[in-house]
């Protein structure tokens, strides 16, 4: 803030404020073309060569054919992200400072260039309104502190302090001291009234001003020790700022333009990539995943940076609407541009993701919410509106009660105005309560009907300033956004059908069972190979359709692999223990229970649902294996060929043979003689005694190694006990 405040009195300020509203009365035919652009902060990679290019495809639009006296008009809207504190920092220098030369080069001569500020603006954005040749600022907004984002411990660099005073130099927007002191927080700005004039210089520069001059008060504007910033009055006292205005509307009569002039052009804004996805009926389990990887692999394979998604959708689950809202929410940003085409219906839940893009098309015809909402008890519907409050609305451009009206019958939604600054936002009584100007707000008609979710057409939305633009059709909306023809839309890839079929519970119990009949065959054929090929395709092609339909990720792969491992352990390494087998089963039917399921912890109805389904498919593929076990160990042994390859186990002589030689094994003769265990006894295990490796059981665990005694000898049956040292 100005260190000290110098109040002009009524009638100046009023005069001062007559004198911009003057060239409004002018009649209508003075009036000159003009444009407005939106830059958002902050500006960082290649934002400021995008912007540029913006601009100078607006100005050659504007001078194609006006011969008006006038210079077209070319006003710049600061639009600070929502993210942080919402004042635009984390500008690069450098990108700040490119864009603040190319506005005060002869790039631009013919157009002049006006800042608009209407929200707070800190950092190296600063830079970029003092490049413009007027400032226009909303009466509650502020402009300054631009080095906020400079090591407050170091002294700004003197290349920082050159380019504010080189661009207040060549623009004079704001008087050169002031622009140093915005920046720089060791620099003390003065207001120094002589008998000529009021100047604004910096304290070193004041006793050269006392030698030549009469001075006859010295004011301190910024104070050493902390940057500059000042309200839109404020700037008016020293000349950087223009006009205080409220809104678009006001600042284009005061610019002597139409008032449509300053609506954003949005085919001006880039070179638009364009590309359409359509999400056609209820949104399930799947549609996230699936607009996921279409959308991302057009913005990787083709560059598209506007993203529009045509919604006819009567609604579905809440939870899979939330997530693929915050997907969308999440595309906007500073080259792309996502936009919603409603042209007939996007009710229920469907809703919240036509409202979660940047922008918002609807037909006149069409149907933004209303139908049934879905079935939520209390619980759901509180973390319903928890995650749309915290999570979804701060990354979307509406209020979180707008959000939850398309979802909650008993939530009542109003329309409020500010009081201050005219502009006006759909609020329930909790949201305008947690406005930091809540005493501003007033609170309006309620647009909302008790016990029905809210439901608009296309002019009702707009109107409510819901919707960005209402069309008649599609082709209106290549005109609006400047397209030649209509954006090509994606389609479904063959791999993502492919994926999605395998991921059907029916084709999953299938590869499951194939999986396991494998890995049998595989047991009874050791060295061929075949059967561990089928099984680990079927497994592979498992996990993969998982993987893409959006239900497995890591954690279900590492839980197989990290069973499987448990069980060949209890196998060969450790066997007799339980532990390791039993953990490992469970690992396993977890991780294929888990991959079936979005949630690791259902909470919806349509989680559970989902849960239970996954269930029945393990289920299912269980009792399968058990079945296709007894059938391979039937018939197996006796198909062509195949016999062949299977380790068969003794018949006929040869089994009554060995039968007959394990009848007569007799370890009598080895009562009372000690040994070694060779294997842990848990508690059977085997044990070399009097230099035969004999197969024994104790009455306890024993470890590997320990020296042992037997003490009773039954056909071959040997007990054994421990000895201890």
């Amino acid at each position: 803030m100005l260190a000290a405040s110098v109040v002009l009195a009524p009638a100046t300020l009023q005069a001062q404020e007559e004198a911009a509203d003057a060239p409004a009365d002018q009649a209508d035919e003075a009036r000159r073309p003009g444009r407005l652009l939106r830059l958002r902060l902050p500006i960082t990679g290649s934002a400021d060569a995008s912007f540029r290019s913006i601009v100078q495809r607006t100005k050659s639009r504007l001078l194609a054919d006006y011969d008006g006296e006038d210079r077209p008009v070319i006003v710049i809207e600061f639009a600070p992200l929502a993210d942080g504190d919402g004042f635009g920092q984390g500008t690069d220098f450098e990108r700040a400072f490119s864009l603040a030369r190319y506005l005060t080069s002869d790039q631009l001569s013919g157009i002049k260039t006006v800042a608009f500020i209407p929200r707070t603006i800190k950092g190296h954005g600063v830079l970029v309104a003092l490049a413009c040749e007027e400032i226009a600022m909303a009466p509650t907004a502020e402009l300054g502190e631009a080095g906020i984002d400079e090591d407050p411990t170091r002294p700004i660099e003197p290349a920082v302090i050159e380019a504010y005073r080189q661009i207040a130099r060549a623009r004079r927007t704001a008087p050169e001291a002031v622009a140093i002191g915005l920046v720089d927080r060791s620099t003390e700005v003065l207001e120094v009234e002589t008998e000529a004039d009021i100047e604004y210089v910096e304290r070193k520069d004041l006793e050269k001003i006392e030698r030549d001059e009469t001075v006859i008060r010295t004011t301190p504007l910024f104070a050493s020790g902390s940057m500059g910033i000042f309200t839109a009055r404020e700037g008016r006292m020293f000349g950087a700022v223009k006009y205080v205005v409220e809104d678009r509307e006001s600042l284009a009569n005061l610019l002597r333009l139409d008032s449509d002039a300053l609506a954003e052009d949005a085919g001006l804004v880039a070179d638009w990539r364009p590309m359409f996805y359509t999400i056609e009926g209820p949104i399930t389990a799947k549609t996230p995943g699936r607009v996921r990887r279409l959308v991302d692999g057009a913005i990787d394979d083709q560059g598209a940076n506007w993203i529009g998604l045509r919604i006819k959708s009567s609604g579905g689950s809440s939870t899979y609407a939330v997530d693929l809202a915050s997907y969308v929410a999440s595309l906007g940003n500073d080259q792309r541009r996502s936009v919603s085409y409603v042209s007939e219906e996007a009710s229920g839940v469907s809703a919240l993701v036509a409202l979660s893009a940047d922008q918002l098309v609807m037909g006149h015809g069409a149907t933004l919410g209303g139908g049934e909402p879905e079935q939520l008890d209390e619980g759901m519907m509180l973390s319903l509106r928890d995650s749309i409050r915290e999570s979804l609305a701060p990354n979307t451009p509406h209020t979180w009660s707008l959000l939850m009206a398309m979802v909650d019958p008993n939530l009542e939604v109003y329309r409020y105005t500010n009081t201050q600054t005219g502009a006006e936002q759909l609020f329930c009584e909790d949201e305008a309560a947690e406005q930091a100007d809540a005493d501003d707000w007033r609170q309006g008609d309620q647009v909302t009907i008790p016990g029905e979710v809210l439901r608009l057409d296309g002019d009702e939305a707009m109107s409510l300033g819901v919707a960005t633009h209402v069309v008649d059709n599609v082709e209106e909306l290549n005109q609006i956004y400047g397209f030649e023809s209509t954006p090509r839309e994606v389609q479904t890839t063959w791999s993502l059908e492919l994926a999605e079929a395998l991921a059907s519970p029916g084709v999953t119990v299938l590869l499951l069972v194939i999986a396991f009949a494998g890995i049998y065959f595989e047991l009874h054929t050791p060295g061929l190979g075949i059967g561990g090929f089928v099984a680990a395709v079927a497994l592979l092609l498992f996990f993969w359709s998982k993987a893409l339909n959006g239900t497995a990720d890591w954690l279900e792969v590492l839980l197989f692999v990290g069973g499987v491992v448990a069980i060949l352990m209890e196998i060969f390494v450790l066997p007799g223990v339980g532990i390791f087998g039993l953990g490992g089963a469970l690992m396993v039917v977890a991780s294929l229970v888990l991959a079936g399921q979005h949630r690791l912890i259902p909470r919806s109805p349509a989680e559970f649902a989902e849960l239970q389904t996954s269930l029945a498919v393990v289920a299912t593929a269980g009792a399968l294996m058990v079945v296709a076990a007894l059938l391979l160990r039937r018939y197996l042994p006796s198909i062509p060929i195949l016999n062949d390859m299977m380790l068969a186990g003794p018949e006929g002589e040869e089994l009554a043979e060995l039968n007959y030689r394990e009848s007569l094994a007799e370890y009598s003769h080895l009562v009372g003689k000690q040994g070694v265990t060779t294997t842990p006894l848990m508690p059977s295990g085997r044990a070399e005694i009097d230099g035969e490796l004999v197969d024994v059981i104790a009455d306890g665990l024993i470890d590997r190694g320990a020296t042992v005694e037997v003490v009773s000898a039954r056909g071959s049956r040997v007990e054994v006990r421990e000895v201890k040292a």
